[in-house]
């Protein structure tokens, strides 16, 4: 599939402002973050002076799946989530292709990521989770997204070989890390589809931003919504929050738990839910090794790739095994 990016020239800024029905005249389109899957440019405008947010998807989207994400994010936002406001085009599409690139706007908003000591992040966090578990948004077990694939030892040995003789940077601790990542993926289980609710899927800290001003939290990032075992989301997130240098901040995750139980959450963690976030995370690090090795792809994002690589799996240690059983034993207290 060949890939177009977006070019922030004047052509494809008068065009943002016509599809989208903008008010009032480009002045420049700059680029802010980028994922393996997109990345985001912030659009000013004059006339009155604003700018708002441009959320270019590397591979296209759906526009069915895209109004269930936005009927979700209404949903929370009613029951007291801060997240952007979603812009439709003039046809009242919530994507548009923008010369050759499928793209999305929102409105924008300031802030930083949230870091471990702001004050009440970890009471946010479970609250916040709570909220999107028990929002009732139905669930169609039957059109629920499977785990990928699970990468063995051997595909981990090949990528990595892949790599070694393409002269990628991340070849040799891939290969280092294959091991590891392949005791890893042994602990994954099959998803229980008897317990799915319809959730945000990837409340990480890179898609929040913090106000120190107003002490507000606001949620980015809605297009991976769907359905989820909560147990494994509340304890991906319990991971991704608490886990600073290779050291579980059991007080912090202590915190977000009660939140999460006062606000009504109901999901439970064993064994099968501390480790189910595995096949979400082997597979993207799989993908971005494919991707760095994929000459198809424009250079901007082979380069993004093996960045990535290069940095999710020189993190990767035997540490990880120990954090989740600490994950494991603190769902057992509250």
């Amino acid at each position: 599939m060949l890939v177009r990016l977006l070019q922030p020239d004047e052509d494809t800024l008068t065009c943002l402002v016509e599809v989208f029905g903008l008010e009032g005249v480009p002045r420049r389109l700059t680029r802010i973050s980028r994922g393996g899957q997109g990345q985001v440019w912030r659009l000013d405008l004059d006339g009155p002076r604003r700018s708002v947010a441009v959320k270019e998807l590397f591979a296209g989207g759906d526009e069915q799946r895209i109004g269930a994400e936005v009927e979700f994010r209404d949903l929370a936002v009613a029951a007291g989530i801060h997240a952007p406001q979603n812009l439709r085009t003039v046809d009242g599409r919530y994507l548009a292709e923008v010369d050759g690139a499928v793209v999305r706007v929102s409105s924008w908003v300031s802030g930083r990521e949230p870091r471990p000591d702001d004050p009440g992040v970890s009471e946010w966090l479970g609250r916040t989770l709570a909220t999107l578990h028990t929002l009732e948004h139905p669930v169609d077990p039957d059109h629920a997204l499977s785990d990928p694939p699970i990468p063995d030892l051997a595909l981990w040995l090949d990528l990595a070989a892949q790599g070694e003789a393409a002269g990628r940077p991340w070849a040799a601790d891939l290969a280092r890390a294959a091991p590891e990542l392949a005791r890893l993926g042994a602990k994954t289980h099959p998803v229980d589809r008897d317990r799915l609710v319809f959730s945000h899927h990837d409340v990480q800290p890179s898609n929040v931003l913090f106000d120190p001003t107003t002490m507000q939290f606001v949620l980015l990032d809605w297009d991976g919504a769907g359905p989820i075992d909560p147990g494994r989301e509340l304890a991906s997130r319990l991971y991704t929050w608490h886990v600073w240098d290779d050291r579980f901040d059991t007080e912090g995750a202590r915190k977000t738990l009660r939140a999460y139980r006062a606000a009504g959450g109901h999901a439970t963690i064993g064994e099968a839910e501390a480790y189910g976030g595995l096949p979400d995370a082997l597979g993207y690090i799989a993908t971005q090794a494919r991707d760095s090795l994929n000459d198809s792809l424009p250079v901007a994002m082979r380069d993004h790739s093996t960045r990535e690589t290069c940095l999710l799996v020189a993190d990767t240690g035997s540490a990880a095994h120990d954090i989740f059983e600490q994950i494991i034993a603190l769902g057992r207290t509250l």
